[in-house]
């Protein structure tokens, strides 16, 4: 970080160009959004407003705002919880340490969801989000949805409390229903008789040994109970298609996030747990990141 004691007058250009030369060396990916976005987040603006105003020099009082700012990105700490939210389809979810990230690859959990319910034209569908996290998958589908009623559950209080936040900013709260509920429990209280028309779930999949690999950003910063079974990836998968008969309605769908290796395994699960019919949906690399089944 540049020394912004000194006299040099900063521009919200020569800062944007020395922070993104800096973060590049430093191998931060995106340097140039990085820092255009948490120096928006320092001024209180939009990021397009940077673009207008590259020229206007920046008092000591918002250097030191970025500052702070930048140096916990150096940190490795994600962008995410520096500026408090992230997006999923289209809409901005708080985030903050302790709660799982949002990825891009889950907005397909939501695009399967909806595909099914328009082929089964079911009115009112009953909806169970399992890990719920930031609850983006539960408001997403309640907002894009109408009329569906969801529960959403996850095994962190922390969690659920910023889920119930973001679903309060949407408007959302009267219809998702949040409970703190760990499918591995074997006294879970998991609603059960053919409740739900749709289960989806983002469960803990990354491998046990796949977790020492992964970036700091992630093994560091976010929860790893979101992230790992620390077990072979596949222990809340097989769960899930242990609980689909219990608690689905007739020709519902149980629908799951996986690894990238996983598909071929959580089929088998379905399979032998009875599902009618098994389908992948493919992520915009190509790989099989959703799964469903039907009971």
């Amino acid at each position: 970080m540049p020394n912004t004691g000194t006299k040099k007058n900063w521009t919200i250009l020569s800062l944007i160009q020395w922070s993104e030369t800096y973060l590049a060396e430093k191998g931060i990916e995106s340097p140039r959004l990085n820092a255009e976005q948490m120096l928006a987040a320092a001024l209180g603006c939009k990021r397009i407003d940077l673009y207008t105003r590259f020229d206007k020099p920046l008092v000591q009082e918002e250097l030191d705002v970025y500052k702070k700012l930048f140096l916990r990105r150096l940190n490795r700490e994600p962008l995410q919880y520096i500026l408090g939210s992230a997006e999923f389809y289209g809409r901005r979810f708080s985030v903050r340490p302790g709660v799982l990230i949002p990825r891009p690859e889950t907005e397909h959990l939501v695009e399967s969801a909806m595909e099914v319910l328009r082929e089964q034209e079911i009115k009112s569908p009953r909806i169970l989000d399992i890990g719920t996290g930031s609850g983006c998958v539960a408001v997403t589908l309640a907002a894009e949805i109408e009329d569906a009623l969801i529960v959403a559950v996850d095994n962190s209080e922390d969690a659920l409390a910023v889920a119930r936040e973001n679903a309060v900013v949407y408007s959302m709260n009267g219809r998702v229903d949040f409970k703190n509920v760990n499918i591995l429990d074997p006294d879970t209280t998991l609603p059960r008789g053919g409740t739900f028309h749709i289960v989806v779930a983002n469960p803990p999949y990354i491998p046990k040994n796949e977790w020492e690999e992964l970036p700091d950003e992630i093994k560091v910063h976010e929860p790893k109970s979101a992230l790992t079974d620390d077990s072979d990836g596949l222990k809340y998968l097989k769960r899930l298609a242990e609980l689909a008969p219990d608690i689905l309605e007739k020709n519902g769908w149980l629908l799951c996030e996986v690894g990238y290796d996983q598909a071929e395994n959580v089929q088998m699960f379905f399979q032998s747990s009875g599902a009618r019919e098994v389908r992948c949906w493919k992520d915009l690399s190509g790989i099989n990141r959703i799964v469903g089944g039907i009971w």
